[in-house]
């Protein structure tokens, strides 16, 4: 059962409480991150020292660790204030001062798993530095992760600002060994379809032999996915992935309105599923304490009885 190799592709939130549910499954985990988040301590340490965005990876390092909670907590920690360190997360800073310590992106955060006792490797898509470009629904064009979710017109179509970007060989290996692969959950266009611009990565899915998994968000994102239904997001991974053939289609049931914590967001409704070429999975997968995210321990088991064959 160990010998099971399972990867998640996307970044962000999704990705790290993906991870949380499945740390202590008997699986072969690796992440595929996506790195072009340049706003909060990611982007001011990008700007300043020339490091990929790190914040992704700390959450994903946190999720995947088995170390003592006092020193996840750590990871997690943010300084305040109006200092220079003001914003960051230690985590961050850790990951910057690992890379200038082994002189390597990878070879810090393999540093890093070690340190935290993670189970599973985490890798970015691309190691160029990229940024996301899109055309907005108002017509206009924005260039930055952080600039477009401020544009509440909504996204037309995403790309990246580079005509090349070099996909990380690392990531396709893994890809094309994997048994399974898992797209998201995650924020759609900042999180999960940035991998999928990575030149290389879309067909190293489509050759892959593993059976494809596309988790469905709980909640809709502002300037994103506002009023998307759970079609919509499979139509729009198969516009950026060339009609990739998804195995399963793992959908929330539990469509809860989301409560005070998630003002401009509501529950991602079903679509018209029936049309979709896919098996969908409909389960209730909501935190019910945290109700526009999912539940890492219900998320796991449905994931699970994927992999083992019970559904």
């Amino acid at each position: 059962m160990s010998n099971i190799k399972v990867t998640g592709i996307g970044g962000g939130t999704g990705l790290s409480t993906l991870f949380r549910g499945l740390r202590n499954e008997n699986i072969d985990i690796s992440g595929i991150i996506s790195v072009t988040d340049d706003g909060g301590s990611s982007g001011r340490l990008r700007e300043g020292y020339g490091i990929l965005p790190p914040g992704d990876f700390r959450n994903c390092l946190v999720a995947l660790s088995d170390a003592e909670p006092l020193l996840k907590k750590l990871f997690q920690h943010r300084f305040d204030g109006n200092d220079p360190l003001s914003g960051h997360s230690f985590g961050n800073l850790f990951i910057l001062a690992m890379e200038k310590i082994t002189g390597n992106f990878e070879e810090a955060l393999e540093e890093s798993c070690k340190i935290l006792n993670v189970k599973g490797k985490l890798i970015p898509s691309t190691l160029d530095q990229i940024n996301l470009k899109a055309t907005m629904n108002d017509g206009s064009q924005i260039t930055g992760e952080s600039s477009i979710q401020k544009n509440l017109s909504g996204i037309k179509e995403i790309n990246l600002s580079s005509n090349h970007t070099n996909p990380n060989p690392k990531s396709i290996e893994i890809i094309e060994n994997s048994d399974f692969i898992i797209l998201g959950p995650g924020s759609l266009y900042t999180s999960i379809i940035p991998n999928f611009l990575v030149e290389g990565i879309v067909e190293s899915i489509h050759k892959s032999s593993a059976k494809k998994i596309l988790v469905c968000n709980v909640a809709t994102q502002l300037s994103e996915t506002d009023s998307f239904n759970a079609e919509n997001h499979f139509m729009e991974i198969q516009n950026y992935t060339k009609n990739l053939n998804i195995d399963y289609f793992v959908v929330n049931s539990k469509l809860d309105q989301l409560g005070d914590n998630f003002p401009t967001s509501s529950v991602v409704e079903y679509g018209n599923l029936s049309q979709l070429n896919t098996i969908v999975v409909r389960e209730d997968l909501m935190n019910n304490n945290f109700k526009g995210h999912h539940d890492s321990d219900k998320l796991s088991k449905v994931i699970m009885k994927i992999i083992n064959n019970l559904l």
